[in-house]
Order: C-alpha cells, then sequence, then structure tokens
C-alpha cells in the first residue's frame, strides 16, 4: 500500500479528535490521561491497524522500505497524543533498530514474528552519566562455558511486565576504545519471553512516568540469569559501539515522528484564535501572535525538510548521514518545545485547563520532555557532529559536488537500506556544498521581494559557512571526547546551516505549482536560523508573516496538516 495511503488509514481510524464521543479523541486522550493511563482504544487502534509492521522490514514481512516513510506515517500519533506515540511504537521500534543491524537470521525473523503478531520490545539501556531514572542503574553480565550470566538491576524499564522482547545493555568488563567510562566494555543481549521468566527474574510493579503520565514503567532484576550463547547481539564488547552505529537510523526518524506534535500545538493556538476572538483584531495583526504562530509554521516545515532529507540520506548518501541525523534529532525537538511554549502564551489563562478543546496543548507541553531524553539525546548528537569538526577545518568541506536531487525529493524507488554502512561515516555531510552556490540558484532569479530577501539570506548563510570552516581548523579528529570547550557551540552552528541547506534544497526540488514552492515559509525559516547563528538578517518583506499566519488559520479551519505534505486530516 502507498505511504498515503497508509497515513490516510491511520487518520481515518484516529477519527475527528474534537468529537465527545470519540474513545481517542482528545476528550478521551485527556480523561484517560488524569487516570495515568494510555488511551485503550488508541493502543487497541494501533494493534488493528499493524503498525508494527511500519519498522519491521519487507525482507522480513513487514512494511518498512524507504526509511523516509516511517515518521509520517507514525506522526498521525503523536499529533493525536505522545505518550500513546511513545507508548504503542517508539520504544520498540528503537529497540528493533539493533536486532535488524546486528542480530543473526533467528534473532532477525524471532523480532519480526513477535512484532508482526502485535507484541512489544523495549530497550534497558546502558547507564550514562546525569542521566535520568531510564539510563541509570546497570545490568553486567559475564561469560560461562554454556553462555553467559546475567545481574543487576534496571529501576526504569518502559513496557517491563509486558514486552516480549528486551535488548539489554550489560557491562561486559573490557573496553572498546576511548569511550570514556560511560561506554567501555558493553554487550548487548536480545531476551525473549523464555529468558524473561523464571525464578532469577523479576519484574517489579508498574509506576507511572513523571512527565509523560501514561507510560507504563517497571524494573527489570537478574540474578545470576543464565543465558544462552543466542542471546548475544552482535559481538561480544560491542555494545556501544553497535549502539553508536544504528543510532543514525532512530536519529533520522524520531524527529519526522515527533513534528506531529508541533503539527497540534499550531492547530490549537490557531483553532483558539479563530473561535474565542482573543485579540480585539485578527491574530495576523497582533505582532507578537503573528511571530509566534508563522515562524512555528515556518519552523515545522524546516524541520519536516532537515527530517525528511536526513531519513533519505540513509539510503542515498548514507556516509553522510549520521551528521545528518544527529542535526535532526538535535534541532527538530528542540524546535518542537521552544515554539510548543511560544504558541502557549496565544492562549492565555486557557492554556491551563485541563479539559475542553484547547486542553491538548498543555498535555503535550508536559508530555514532551520525555519523549527524546533531552540531555542526553543532545550530548549524543553533539559528539556525533563533533566528529565532523576537524574534517569541516581541512578545507575541503565545501568543495564536493552537490547533493543528489532525490535527496529532498519524496517517492518510491530509494536503494535498500544496509545498517552496516551507517557505521562508516566518511565526514561527508553532502548538505554544505549545495549553500555554497546557493545565492546564484536560477530559481532565485526575479525581482519578487520574497526571492531578494532568499538571495540574501542565503548568500550570508554562504559566507558563515566559510566562518565555521575557519572557525574549526586546526581541530582535528578526536576521540569519544572529552572536548575542547569550544567546540560544542561549533556544532550548534553546523546544526544549524545543514537543517538551512536541507530547507532550501527541499525549496529547490519541489514542484513549481505546489504549496512548498511558496518562498515565504523559507524566507521565514531562514531568517530564524540567521538570528540563532547571531547574524542580523536582512528585514522580511512586509506582510509574508502575515500570509503565513493566513495560511495557518486556513488550515486549521479545513482540518490540513502543517507538513510539507499538506494532507487532509480526520477533523
Amino acid at each position: 500500500m502507498p505511504v498515503g495511503a497508509r497515513i490516510g488509514a491511520v487518520e481515518a481510524a484516529l477519527g475527528d479528535p474534537r468529537d465527545p464521543a470519540n474513545p481517542v479523541g482528545w476528550g478521551a486522550v485527556l480523561a484517560f490521561d488524569e487516570e495515568r493511563v494510555l488511551p485503550p482504544a488508541g493502543l487497541a487502534l494501533y494493534d488493528r491497524l499493524g503498525l508494527n509492521a511500519e519498522f519491521v522490514p519487507a525482507s522480513l514481512g513487514g512494511r518498512l522500505r524507504g526509511t523516509d516513510e516511517l515518521g509520517p506515517v507514525l506522526r498521525a500519533l503523536f499529533r493525536r497524543d505522545a505518550a500513546l506515540g511513545v507508548g504503542s511504537a517508539l520504544t520498540s521500534f528503537m529497540a528493533a533498530t539493533a536486532v535488524w543491524a546486528f542480530g543473526d537470521d533467528d534473532q532477525r525473523a524471532r523480532t519480526a514474528e513477535v512484532l508482526l503478531a502485535g507484541g512489544r520490545a523495549t530497550i534497558a539501556y546502558q547507564r550514562f552519566a546525569h542521566g535520568n531514572d531510564f539510563v541509570s542503574d546497570e545490568l553486567r553480565a559475564r561469560r560461562t562455558p554454556d553462555g553467559y550470566l546475567l545481574d543487576g538491576r534496571k529501576r526504569a524499564v518502559h513496557n517491563a511486565q509486558d514486552a516480549q522482547l528486551v535488548v539489554a545493555f550489560a557491562r561486559t568488563g573490557g573496553s572498546e576504545g576511548a569511550g570514556g567510562s560511560d561506554g567501555a566494555g558493553h554487550s548487548l543481549f536480545l531476551l525473549d519471553e523464555a529468558t524473561l521468566a523464571g525464578a532469577r527474574v523479576r519484574r517489579a510493579g508498574t509506576r507511572g512516568a513523571t512527565g509523560m503520565r501514561g507510560l507504563r514503567v517497571g524494573s527489570l532484576e537478574f540474578t545470576e540469569r543464565p543465558l544462552p550463547r543466542a542471546a548475544l547481539l552482535g559481538t561480544w564488547g560491542g555494545g556501544v559501539r553497535h549502539s553508536l552505529s544504528v543510532f543514525p537510523l532512530i536519529h533520522a526518524v524520531v524527529p519526522s515522528m515527533v513534528i506531529g506534535v508541533s503539527d497540534t500545538a499550531l492547530r490549537t493556538a490557531a483553532l483558539y484564535a479563530l473561535e474565542q476572538r482573543p485579540f480585539s483584531r485578527p491574530l495576523p495583526q497582533v505582532s507578537y501572535a503573528r511571530t509566534a504562530v508563522a515562524g512555528a509554521f515556518a519552523d515545522l516545515q524546516l524541520a519536516d525538510a532537515l527530517a525528511r532529507t536526513a531519513a533519505r540520506a540513509l539510503h542515498l548518501l548514507p556516509g553522510g548521514s549520521p551528521v545528518l541525523a544527529a542535526a535532526a534529532k538535535y534541532l527538530v525537538p528542540a524546535g518542537v518545545e521552544e515554539n510548543l511554549n511560544a504558541l502557549s502564551v496565544i492562549l492565555g489563562g486557557a492554556f491551563h485547563a485541563r479539559d475542553g478543546d484547547y486542553a491538548i496543548l498543555q498535555k503535550h507541553v508536559r508530555d514532551f520532555p520525555t519523549v527524546t531524553f533531552g540531555h542526553v539525546g543532545n550530548v549524543v548528537c553533539q559528539a556525533v557532529m563533533a566528529q565532523h569538526l576537524g574534517w569541516i577545518g581541512s578545507g575541503r568541506w565545501t568543495g564536493d559536488a552537490p547533493p543528489p536531487a532525490a535527496l529532498f525529493r519524496p517517492g518510491p524507488g530509494l536503494p535498500p537500506l544496509d545498517p552496516g554502512v551507517l557505521a562508516a561515516a566518511d565526514g561527508r555531510d553532502g548538505l554544505c556544498a549545495l549553500l555554497a552556490g546557493a545565492p546564484g540558484e536560477q530559481r532565485l532569479a526575479g525581482d519578487d521581494p520574497v526571492l531578494r530577501t532568499l538571495r540574501a539570506q542565503l548568500g550570508l548563510l554562504a559566507a558563515e559557512t566559510v566562518r565555521l570552516q575557519e572557525a574549526c581548523a586546526g581541530l582535528g579528529r578526536f576521540g569519544a571526547g572529552p572536548y575542547p570547550s569550544r567546540v560544542f557551540p561549533l556544532t550548534d552552528r553546523y546544526a544549524l546551516l545543514l537543517a538551512a541547506a536541507a530547507g532550501f534544497g527541499v525549496w529547490r526540488e519541489s514542484p513549481r505549482d505546489g504549496r512548498v514552492a511558496d518562498p515565504g515559509w523559507l524566507a521565514v525559516a531562514l531568517h530564524r536560523i540567521l538570528r540563532r547563528l547571531g547574524r542580523a538578517a536582512p528585514p522580511l518583506p512586509p506582510g509574508v508573516e502575515a500570509e503565513l499566519c493566513e495560511e495557518v488559520l486556513r488550515r486549521a479551519a479545513e482540518a490540513r496538516s502543517y507538513d510539507l505534505d499538506d494532507r487532509v486530516l480526520a477533523g
């Protein structure tokens, strides 16, 4: 089934979110959130549609062919309820990626069988310094003549009581190279229902998560639990190396999913403005509201462009995919959270309501930090980008050939994904060469004020690539850390330039008669990037933000999505 039809099927099944009789409408979502559980009808809907199949490779009976399709299909769940998206799909997807990449044929077949039957998988993470409950505590494993012994406890594992499969990190001693004390000597194990049972395994009671209240969080405790040799996932001592090499797949897909949260926030603010008329003038005429709404819309479009590009790069530019995926995972959630807070101001006191047509926004604001593991996730992404800074400073960065046009265009026909190549990053992001020549692009020609602004913006961004290259000169190549203090601000600048390049590429390759071809959203998005880079951005042409506001209000009234696809929604 084509991806558009699959997205439509999910939307149709979810139904109108504002219908009070809808068991997965916002009224039901909020009511069950008060009870600290996920909406049962949402979980049943997920299973009925067989959405686990979206992240099972087609070669194993699932629907996963192009990774750029996975995020948009599951985005509908996050648009409705971020907790439902995490609780039903995200954790199982993250666990499954390690099996697809490093499992043997039996492990892959077993995992596919469980997921296609509607089962759940989860992860018991390794311990990180400064982490939260999900990444604290530790499991330990040692070899025996017949296999392994697993010992230790993880206090916070999502779906610990219900999961049929657990991908577990366990400290196994030794070293995996320069990895720091948090990364040395771990192995991955795939635990099935047989190894998760018995007197030496304890699954503790479920408790609610602090932020995302509907998640079922429990603990796993092992006491010298024997494991067969077949439980080892990948190579002994290779756990951290393996997990880092599948991060590009996770980092490219998760941002595409969570864009749905920003979509709902923007729609809620727009509907409140249309229906409650909180201002004495129309919203596009109120300066702070206009800037917040237009900026959130432009940011969402740019986020979708970056996520799409990162996901397609897994197939088309695998050597550059780790850094593109890291940039997407670093920027998109941060942008979503920023805009959730900015849009909440439009609702004023109504933001604090616990029920009603607009209360979903406060739930999304509260839930969202749990989606992406906050500080730990950001540090991992910055570390990936930091690995490229020495190469940027080598002087060859923007001299590469421009990326293929297919990188920015949705559609089937991508080469098969080979997870094995994701570990072989070549340092070339494939995008910033596009920025170097962007100001002279033929599609920017003309006297239209917005196009003139785009040319000026892209000229400043092209100059910024030169500044970044100069700032990176002499850095050389890093190990896994520690990094010089000046590295992390440079990764922030690098990520913003990658986002700008992805947005320009998607706009340039879009059909001229489509809505993505409107240069207004890109001009506002690049204006905001330049401001975030600390650069004086050229003023936006009069009326650009107001026109974007009108587009936001129109899509709210017509129940259309705010992403690049501009799809009809259930409500």
